[in-house]
């Protein structure tokens, strides 16, 4: 009998539920052994936003707890621990914090949510298990911890395992716009270490493992300096593919859950899309897998599995939310600084880094702790290791998007002027039904013009490049590509197919700038000359089997001088 294919989880993170409903599960329940196997009981791990940080802790939950003993088969009998179960399974009573809701406006009202946070927890626990007791249920959130643990200790048969997600979701959210609060809520009096030294003197009684999941380490120093016991496997290349989709897991979902036939070649061009748009995180220099953002894969493949085509936005607006707090980030601390690491970034410069463990808030937040922010946030990945330093890199399109979004907003901040996204949209339209870019070049010389009113000095040819590969990625036709790497160089920006829509033009661009004040001296004849350069350049990249191949290719030469493009010739 043929199988129905299985629903996806999207938005899911209980693993009941999952079970439940017969949906498909990504197996990593390995990881539940081998985190047996560390030689530490106390565990930190971090991941970006919606990397499935929630569902794995659902999973350990479901695996230790004594309660769910009898359902063990139930839940487990289709994963890798199920046939490989451990002496510890089911063996813990387990306490979970989920510390993402947390309230930070202000001081008094961050504490009181931590504090609410712990007491629901703690009512849950004893509900779930049937126990009674008297506790401490006013006063700091460490006070009513350690009334807790002074008092169930005598209720119980077995050890608690302690699960925490998301420790540092307040952290994020004051780090870029309450420093200050920031420092105190984690400094040696705050309530959030004391809370920590709690939980660790419990650890000699009662609390025999726990797991703590995160994005970044800015809590870690200031916290763990009361909480010292924890070992953080961030980093470690054995635990490199614990959350998050490796290429052959996102081939198992097509097979698995596809509403129509399927082949291989059929994979096979999806994997390319998929690749392209969210593939690429890597968080141990030793590792080998690079991993696709869980929730960006599900989003996708939700769409594709039911009707052939993927989404026609790239980006949920969930996880757009999260990492749309890219300005918030670029602002905090030193703002030069940080500028100088995205104009980096967007000019595809090396990006090297020692990368920052722990945090000190107490002395100066150096360029390799922002480096090392952008790391753990998913922002920035792992390019490669250069004699003992990393190289980061942006992950993939999507997030490369990010960055651009942010930079023209900045942009248009300074100006003063802001482009109308609806004009944006049909200049693009004009490129890909008619094969006219004069509207598009129009709104780009309209930026300039406001620019060269305040700081258009520092402006080259790099950053003719960052505007115009911004505005065209806000439409959804193409693939746009900046460097693009083909037969006989690098295309400073092609149009390329997105496998979304079929339009009638591709196009690439090669790009040269002159300064205004070397216009002025050069005139025509250096306008000639660089319209020439591009012409030779663009005469080899369009021997490439890949642009030969793409209909209706439009080959344009641009001069920009000062605020004005020049040139702007068919090839």
């Amino acid at each position: 009998m043929e199988k129905s294919p299985k629903n996806l989880p999207y938005g899911i993170s209980d693993y009941k539920i999952i079970v439940k409903d017969n949906l498909y599960y990504v197996d990593k329940t390995e990881y539940i052994e081998k985190l047996e196997k560390l030689h530490s009981y106390y565990v930190f791990f971090l991941r970006p936003r919606r990397f499935g940080k929630s569902l794995f802790t659902s999973v350990l939950q479901n695996y230790y707890d004594v309660k769910e003993k009898d359902n063990f088969d139930t839940l487990f009998k289709n994963t890798y621990i199920g046939k490989h179960p451990t002496k510890r399974r089911n063996g813990y009573y387990i306490l979970n914090f989920d510390f993402s809701g947390l309230t930070t406006t202000t001081p008094e009202q961050l504490e009181k949510s931590f504090s609410d946070i712990t007491k629901t927890s703690l009512s849950t626990f004893l509900e779930k298990y049937n126990i009674s007791i008297d506790y401490l249920r006013d006063g700091n959130p460490a006070n009513i911890l350690d009334s807790f643990f002074g008092k169930v200790m005598f209720k119980i048969d077995k050890p608690i395992y302690v699960i925490i997600d998301e420790y540092d979701h307040f952290a994020n959210e004051l780090l870029s716009f309450q420093f200050e609060l920031f420092k105190e809520s984690v400094s040696k009096t705050g309530f959030v270490r004391k809370w920590y030294e709690i939980l660790k003197k419990a650890t000699k009684t009662i609390v025999e493992r726990i797991f703590v999941t995160g994005v970044s380490p800015v809590t870690l120093d200031s916290m763990t300096s009361g909480f010292n016991i924890a070992s953080d496997i961030t980093m470690d290349k054995a635990f490199n593919e614990m959350m998050g989709f490796t290429e052959e897991e996102v081939r198992g979902i097509v097979r698995e859950a596809a509403r129509f036939p399927v082949s291989e070649e059929d994979i096979d061009k999806l994997m390319n899309t998929l690749t392209t748009y969210y593939n690429g995180y890597l968080f141990s220099e030793d590792a080998q897998k690079r991993l696709f953002n869980s929730d960006m894969i599900l989003y996708y493949l939700k769409t594709y599995l039911d009707t052939r085509n993927g989404p026609k936005r790239l980006i949920d607006k969930n996880i757009a939310s999260d990492y749309g707090k890219l300005g918030r980030i670029f602002e905090m601390t030193d703002k030069n600084r940080n500028m100088k690491v995205l104009d980096a970034i967007l000019k595809g410069e090396r990006i090297s880094v020692q990368i920052t463990e722990k945090f000190n808030m107490e002395i100066d937040f150096t360029t390799d702790d922002f480096k090392s922010l952008l790391f753990y946030m998913g922002l920035l990945t792992i390019d490669k290791e250069v004699l003992g330093a990393i190289d980061l890199k942006v992950p993939n399109y999507v997030i490369k998007g990010l960055y651009f979004e942010y930079y023209l907003k900045k942009l248009e901040e300074a100006a003063n002027f802001r482009v109308d996204t609806g004009e944006v949209q049909i200049a693009l339209e004009e490129i890909a039904l008619y094969g006219s870019n004069k509207k598009f070049i129009n709104i780009v010389e309209s930026v300039l013009s406001e620019l060269s009113k305040r700081d258009f000095i520092k402006f080259d040819e790099k950053y003719i490049k960052v505007i115009m590969y911004g505005y065209l990625r806000m439409g959804t036709m193409y693939n746009v590509k900046s460097e693009y790497e083909v037969e006989g160089g690098y295309i400073d920006i092609a149009l390329l197919k997105n496998g979304l829509f079929d339009v009638n033009h591709y196009a690439v661009f090669e790009i040269k700038y002159i300064k205004k004040s070397d216009y002025e001296k050069g005139g025509r004849a250096l306008v000639e000359s660089k319209k020439q350069e591009a012409i030779a350049q663009l005469g080899k990249y369009t021997c490439s089997q890949e642009l030969m191949s793409l209909p209706g290719l439009k080959k344009w030469a641009l001069v920009f001088a000062g605020d004005k493009c020049v040139v702007n010739e068919e090839v």
